[in-house]
């Protein structure tokens, strides 16, 4: 009878390449997802950073525009008029909103929509169109502005 010890170390050094490959190849994967996920909650944990910074500055000045409150405007999109509403805090554009987009088509209006958070991040309508939506984005940019022509004119809504 064979010991069955020694077979199995016959074949283990028969193979040991393969082994070797296989043991290297695991080590990387586990090194590459290691990587991401430290990758990932450092990204995330500037971000949280970055934001409490941006709140902390805007808690002591005052921003732009000199009426806080709601506001809307409406401007002509590429199938109808486009409403938006516009609160502002502190002088600062806290968020947009798209109220009414009656005639836009949906598909390209939903590409254009994401406009409105680049606006409240840009504090402003100084930012790109996005291709393919450009008539329903300028839309939102000329609705938005329109609303914030009422804040720094000291108007209600």
């Amino acid at each position: 009878m064979r010991n069955p010890f020694a077979l199995l170390g016959r074949h283990l050094w028969r193979n040991r390449n393969f082994y070797l490959k296989a043991v290297n190849a695991a080590a990387v994967v586990a090194i590459v997802a290691g990587y991401s996920s430290w990758a990932a909650q450092a990204a995330e944990a500037d971000a949280r950073t970055q934001a409490e910074a941006v709140q902390a500055e805007r808690s002591q000045t005052r921003g732009a525009y000199d009426t806080d409150g709601t506001f809307e405007g409406s401007a002509q999109g590429y199938g109808g008029t486009v409403t938006c509403r516009v609160t502002i805090e502190n002088g600062y554009i806290e968020s947009v909103e798209v109220t009414d987009h009656a005639g836009e088509t949906p598909a390209y209006f939903a590409q254009a929509e994401g406009l409105t958070q680049t606006i409240c991040d840009a504090q402003g309508t100084n930012v790109d169109t996005v291709s393919g939506a450009t008539f329903s984005s300028a839309g939102i940019l000329n609705a938005v502005n329109a609303a914030l022509e009422q804040s720094n004119a000291g108007g209600t809504q």
